[in-house]
């Protein structure tokens, strides 16, 4: 049973006060200057406590029973003494570390306690170093001798004797005073900026008696958007500059913090911060650049490729128009173009004028549709050369004819200068390719008419094909020569194979006719291969199949056999082939009754 003071009670609900702030793992208090930990061995705190309870018997009366001391009882009762001494921990600067060899016994050690004061022997504080033989103790006041001794805990709790004492005193810093740098303005600027300079100055060590070696560093709290700025400075000059250049295309703000180091181990940094505004805007779009063209009069249609098509960024999502425009129309009339959003490729096309020349600027202009920044354009030159324009003659088709063909004309048409404004005598010429077959063509023509003619004969009993080539020539220096070809064709010509003749027959109904001789030949194949067919016009009297041939080589027969019970005219025809080549021989059958036959036939009379 304890029973406190006024004194006591205040310093118990100042305990609980501070105890709401949140749970301590390690709880300690100090009294007079002395520190007690919980963990501590049993008789140490028994002697604090009768320590504790010398000094404070002005302020309290307590009782202590004979079982073991509550050691959250003395936490509650030293809080007051723990708050007096607070002002001590703003001179507290110093550290100190220890280090012992460990215990020697045979007992498991859990745990060493490292014990202090400023006083020999009298230890008014601990540390608890667990199992470890090194401590640190931070906090000591300066120009202050500190006197140290260790303990070591086994696990049934019990702690041995303290061991050698050593002593150090904590020496006294000289207060270095804070370097200096004025104070900077933010900045605002646009999107894709360049390169930004932002002067320093009041750059100092913060005392005219310390000569220190200063360093300035910069951070962003944005690297995104503001890279680390770049620092230009020599210590000790009181100004310096940094630069910096926004991210491309990005856009928002960054702080930026200049920090002036003058190497000091206290009171050594001073710093100073700026906002970079970056306002967004809208990106030009983009096309990459096109390269002059140079083409000859009358030349076709041109095809220009647009390549780096873009809004300008990534982030910017816009609809692109492309449009074209000439500078030339009467040379190059304004552009065709090809183009699809939000592709990056296109295309632009143009024909020049017929028989124009000089020079022409296209410019091809893409727009993203913003208020600014919207239109990127780009030009290149189209020259025409003048050139002599070649003449003209219009196609020749081609021609088949027969072995053995006689005067074959062909008309020239379309026969030009090439150009209305080229006044030239025109030469017209022909050659062949086989003479063998064409010998080369006569010309019909007089320069300037639009037309003319060529003549050839076949050479007789040839056949095969030629080219003829007609040009015609207007004298210039180049582009002069037109010419046009076609191909003559000879087709040999075969004999057919031939067939004798056959006289009309006329055979009574319900007979065939006797086999009837004809021969057949040919000049180019053999007679046994010659093929012989039959035919009607007639089938109800006499049918394809009624018609049966005989014989061989060139000499052959045919027998012709009615339907039954049919009469009536047949022309027949007989066809020799040869394969390619047909020959025919027709005859006319006529089928008739016999006449009845005579009746009541009798002898009439005989005679001797």
């Amino acid at each position: 049973m304890l029973v406190r003071s006024e004194a006591a009670n205040r310093a118990l609900k100042a305990l609980k006060r501070r105890a709401s702030l949140g749970p301590c793992r390690n709880i300690s208090f100090t009294y007079c200057g002395a520190q007690y930990q919980d963990s501590e061995p049993t008789g140490v705190a028994a002697n604090r406590l009768a320590e504790f309870m010398r000094w404070s018997r002005r302020n309290m009366l307590f009782s202590v029973s004979s079982s073991r001391l509550s050691r959250a009882a003395l936490i509650i009762f030293l809080w007051g003494g723990l708050l007096a001494l607070a002002p001590l921990a703003a001179l507290a600067t110093g550290t100190v570390t220890l280090a012992w060899d460990p215990s020697t016994g045979t007992d498991t050690i859990t745990n060493y306690n490292l014990y202090y004061g400023v006083a020999s022997a009298t230890y008014t504080n601990v540390v608890s170093a667990g199992t470890n033989t090194t401590a640190s103790v931070s906090n000591l006041v300066e120009g202050t001798t500190y006197y140290f001794a260790a303990t070591a805990v086994d696990t049934n709790g019990l702690e041995s004797a303290y061991s050698t004492e050593v002593s150090t005193l904590i020496p006294v810093k000289l207060t270095n005073q804070p370097p200096t740098l004025n104070a900077l303005a933010n900045v605002s600027i646009n999107e894709n900026a360049g390169l930004q300079t932002v002067n320093l100055s009041g750059i100092t060590s913060g005392a005219t008696n310390e000569v220190q070696t200063l360093t300035v560093t910069t951070a962003s709290s944005n690297p995104a958007l503001i890279p680390t700025p770049a620092v230009t400075y020599t210590s000790p000059n009181t100004t310096g500059y940094i630069t910096f250049t926004p991210v491309a295309l990005a856009y928002g703000s960054s702080t930026i913090t200049v920090t002036v180091n003058d190497g000091g181990t206290s009171n050594n940094v001073f710093s100073r911060t700026f906002l970079v505004t970056v306002n967004p805007v809208n990106q030009p779009p983009t096309l990459n650049a096109l390269a002059n063209v140079t083409i000859n009069e009358n030349a076709g249609l041109q095809t220009v490729n647009l390549t780096g098509i873009t809004s300008g960024a990534t982030n910017e999502v816009q609809t692109l128009t492309v449009t074209a425009s000439s500078s030339n129309t009467g040379l190059i009339p304004t552009p065709t173009l090809s183009y699809t959003s939000p592709s990056a490729t296109g295309f632009i096309t143009f024909t020049p004028v017929a028989l124009a020349y000089g020079s022409a600027t296209i410019t091809v202009t893409v727009n993203d549709g913003g208020t600014s920044n919207n239109i990127v354009s780009r030009t290149f030159l189209v020259t025409v050369n003048p050139v002599n324009q070649p003449p003209t003659l219009n196609a020749l088709a081609n021609v088949t004819i027969n072995e053995n063909a006689g005067l074959q004309t062909v008309n020239l048409a379309g026969i030009s200068s090439g150009a209305a404004n080229e006044n030239q005598t025109l030469a017209v010429t022909a050659s062949s390719s086989n003479t063998g077959l064409i010998p080369t063509p006569s010309v019909t023509y007089t320069s300037p008419n639009a037309t003319g003619s060529i003549r050839f004969t076949p050479v007789a009993s040839v056949y095969g094909s030629a080219t003829i080539t007609v040009t015609v020539n207007d004298g210039g220096t180049s582009n002069n020569v037109i010419s046009q070809s076609f191909t003559v064709t000879v087709n040999q010509v075969v004999p057919p194979p031939t067939i004798s003749s056959i006289t009309n027959l006329l055979i009574a109904m319900d007979s065939a006719t006797a086999p009837i001789p004809f021969t057949i030949g040919s000049t180019t194949t053999p007679a046994a291969n010659l093929i012989l067919s039959g035919s009607s016009d007639n089938p109800t009297l006499v049918l394809p199949a009624d018609i049966v041939f005989g014989g061989a080589g060139s000499s052959r027969t045919v027998t012709v056999t009615p339907e039954l019970g049919q009469t009536g005219l047949a022309n027949i025809t007989l066809t020799v082939s040869d394969g390619t080549n047909t020959a025919n021989s027709v005859f006319l059958l006529t089928v008739r009754q016999r006449p009845a036959a005579p009746g009541d036939l009798r002898v009439a009379g005989t005679g001797p």
